[in-house]
């Protein structure tokens, strides 16, 4: 176990160094709680967030710091993105309750799905000289958003995947299936393995596959060619490697996995010990099968009850989600930065640094080139479900 451990804490021929967090004030787990000051300014409770008019769209300003952070809401037509945009929101600002009103003001718009009225809303925080934006915009809404800064280089968090293109300056935020999989996949490289295979479910799946596959070689291990399973098995050319790979990786788009393994393992028998990587896209059925029995998951979303939990229902009366452990992360991290900084807290080089932040869903890092990586707890199938296994690191 203590191999596994150093392995996924940064052996020094990773190429991303973990280094020990270095105690943002307001960004560690241990200290989401609200100071005396914070709960004088915040009157002792968690502010509900103001609706605008008669318009629905919400318009707040939390906090009494000197630094000014913006937060832009984009209405969505789906209810399911507006109930995780709310979510968002009121992550953030229990962030803001419970750790900075004394630090940062925080001022939340929410617009409509149009390209001219982000722009009024962006206009407007970008007006108020804010130093970081966090927003729920989505792919060419950027370009409106970032117009309206001008010459000014405001960095901004999103609630995107590494997987999304995103402009200059613009950060993933949410991490997806295909971070879980190189997590994952750094696992069972402590574990041992060192030569992998991964199998995709179509060409599209097989560009993601390519990031897996360039960490897995970054980590000082060896990737066959991906292999993209056509019909529900392994083509019968690519099986010459089959059986030298300790490492399996399915893509999410891999259905019923335990049965491609069957039929691939009936025609190659496997290396002895070899490790499937999977994610949380397993059904039911796929937990059940015997083929995956200690199948390695990574999982982000394990400890945000008990982190901010309490606080959360108290505030909103409800459960904190994923998205509400995202937007605090976001915010805490914005507070503990400030907190450190002060009015330069949001250069880049600071927000990148390797030391990263500790949140409710475990400690993270932003990267140059504007992504995000998160360390995860592991788990491994056994009967029928998801088993903890290990703990996420405390640094990555």
């Amino acid at each position: 176990m203590g191999q596994v451990r150093s392995l996924r804490g940064g052996l020094a021929h990773l190429p991303l160094v973990a280094i020990c967090l270095i105690g943002l004030a307001g960004c560690q787990t241990d200290d989401l709680k609200p100071t005396e000051a914070d709960k004088a300014a915040a009157g002792g409770t968690a502010a509900t967030v103001a609706v605008a008019g008669n318009t629905g769209l919400y318009n707040q300003t939390l906090g009494a710091g000197s630094v000014r952070i913006g937060y832009l809401g984009v209405r969505r037509t789906d209810q399911p993105s507006r109930q995780a945009d709310s979510e968002y929101r009121d992550g953030a600002a229990l962030a803001v309750n419970s750790l900075g009103t004394a630090s940062v003001k925080l001022t939340m718009l929410e617009t409509q799905e149009k390209p001219e009225a982000i722009e009024v809303a962006a206009k407007s925080l970008a007006s108020q000289n804010i130093g970081l934006l966090i927003t729920t915009a989505r792919g060419p809404e950027f370009e409106t958003i970032k117009r309206t800064f001008g010459d000014r280089q405001i960095p901004v968090i999103s609630f995107q995947m590494n997987d999304v293109a995103l402009p200059q300056d613009v950060f993933s935020f949410v991490s997806s299936p295909v971070d879980g999989l190189v997590e994952g996949a750094s696992f069972a490289m402590a574990e041992g393995s060192t030569h992998a295979v991964i199998l995709a479910s179509s060409p599209a799946e097989k560009i993601d596959a390519e990031r897996i596959a360039r960490q897995i070689k970054a980590f000082g291990g060896k990737v066959e060619p991906i292999i993209e399973v056509a019909g529900g098995q392994v083509p019968a050319k690519q099986l010459g490697s089959w059986n030298k790979a300790d490492m399996v990786v399915l893509m999410p788009g891999v259905k019923t996995p335990g049965d491609l393994l069957k039929k691939t393992d009936s025609a190659k028998p496997p290396r002895p010990g070899r490790r499937i990587v999977a994610s949380t896209a397993l059904t039911a059925s796929d937990l059940s099968d015997p083929k995956l029995t200690s199948a390695i998951v990574c999982r982000y979303d394990q400890n945000i009850q008990a982190r901010i939990g309490k606080s959360y229902m108290t505030s909103y009366g409800m459960p904190a989600s994923t998205q509400a452990g995202y937007g605090f992360d976001a915010m805490a991290m914005a507070v503990g930065l400030v907190n450190n900084y002060g009015d330069d807290a949001f250069l880049v080089d600071r927000m990148i640094a390797p030391e990263g932040f500790s949140g409710s869903l475990g400690v993270f890092r932003l990267e140059e080139g504007g992504k995000v990586r998160r360390n995860c707890d592991i788990f491994k199938v056994a009967k029928g479900s998801y088993v903890f296994f290990q703990r996420a690191p405390a640094t990555l």
